[in-house]
This record gives structure tokens, sequence and C-alpha cells, in this order.
């Protein structure tokens, strides 16, 4: 009987104890209705409610996760609001898509942002040329397939900043470096060239309302 008791005391003490570990675990990102707000130690930015930042909308992987993410991956909740209506499998990565035609209506386009922190720029790399420490530029401007169509010096979150918009074959990049509190933040958002127009506000959302700690 004691044996009993015993086993059924440590069961619901398992019980309480995965309880009280998941009410503890950390709120990354509050739903405010339209938009939603993410935030952990060292930054805070909103975004259209129809984006998940990957790992930290999981409820089941938030207790693990870092609060001071070195590097977080934003997506659009649904692929297919980003979609090409293709039956065919044939190949169209060049132009930024991953073809899933042989399984699905339509192919998915690339679409995403992510959020890196990096400790240093390469020697010779200012803040005002910093796309050019990145594997695509090293790649792609000796082949002629690397454009760059702007760069802008701005500010965000009171820090200095720099954009640069460029494309590589068909898809279009947003690169945006800040200069933040002994490091750098680097907020490089990518779609198709075909949906640029239609994504782009939502690129701009999140940097208009990015706030470092």
């Amino acid at each position: 009987m004691r044996g009993k008791s015993t086993i059924l005391i440590l069961f619901i003490a398992s019980i309480i104890l995965m309880a009280a570990f998941f009410l503890i675990t950390p709120n990354f990102i509050t739903d405010n209705g339209d938009f939603k707000h993410f935030e952990d130690n060292d930054m805070s930015f909103d975004m259209y409610n129809t984006w998940t930042v990957y790992e930290y909308d999981d409820a089941l992987k938030k207790p693990f996760l870092s609060t001071t993410p070195d590097s977080i991956l934003l997506n659009p909740v649904d692929d297919s609001q980003f979609s090409f209506d293709n039956g065919q499998a044939v190949d169209t990565s060049s132009e930024g898509v991953v073809n899933t035609g042989t399984t699905n209506a339509y192919d998915v386009a690339i679409v995403k942002t992510e959020i890196t922190k990096i400790k240093s720029l390469p020697d010779g790399i200012s803040l005002d040329d910093a796309y050019k420490s990145d594997s695509l530029y090293s790649l792609m401007t000796g082949s002629g397939q690397f454009q760059l169509i702007n760069d802008t010096a701005m500010t965000v979150s009171g820090k200095p900043a720099h954009q640069f918009i460029y494309k590589v074959s068909g898809t279009t990049y947003h690169d945006t470096w800040i200069d933040a509190n002994g490091y750098y933040l680097r907020v490089d958002s990518q779609a198709p060239s075909g949906f640029m127009d239609d994504v782009q506000p939502q690129f701009d959302y999140l940097i208009s309302t990015l706030n470092i700690k």
C-alpha cells in the first residue's frame, strides 16, 4: 500500500513540476490583433500577424530557447500567400522558388527575414559597405549576377544604420545593418522580385518598429 501511495505522490508531483515549467516559460511573442510583438533581452519589434518567428512561436520549444539569441528567422505563417501556380515539376530555383509541383498545386516562394547578431565586420569593411561581407556578394559580383539597386544611410532605434537593396538573379534583398551596442545587428529580408511590391511594406514595418535595448 505504501509503495502505491509513493508512486501516486511522485506522479502528482511530476505533473505539478511539468505544469510549473510551462507556466514560467518566457512569453516572447504577444498577439496585438493585426500585429505581433516580439521581445527578448536585446531587442523588440513588431510584425504583421501573418508572420511567425520560427521556433519562438512554438509553445513546446519556447522553454528551451535563448532569451538572447544570436539569430532568429521570420517566415510567413502561410507560404501559399507567396506562391506560383504551377503544377509542373520544373526547376525554378533561379527565381527564388522552391518547386513543390510534384506534390502541391503551387510552388512556394522563398520569402523570409533573418535577424543576426554579428560581433564585428571584416577588415576593410565598414557600415557604409557592409553588404560586401555577405557570401552572395563575393560569389555573384564576378559573374555579374549581383546588382546593387540602392543604399541608404539611416538611423534605427537611435543608432547608425545602413540599408542596402540589391538583386541577385530573380531575388531582391533588403539588407539592413545596424551598429548596436558594441556589435552589429543585421536584418536581412528576401523575396522573389515579383513579390517585392507586396512584401516590402511588411519588411519596412519591422525595421520601423525595431528597438535595440
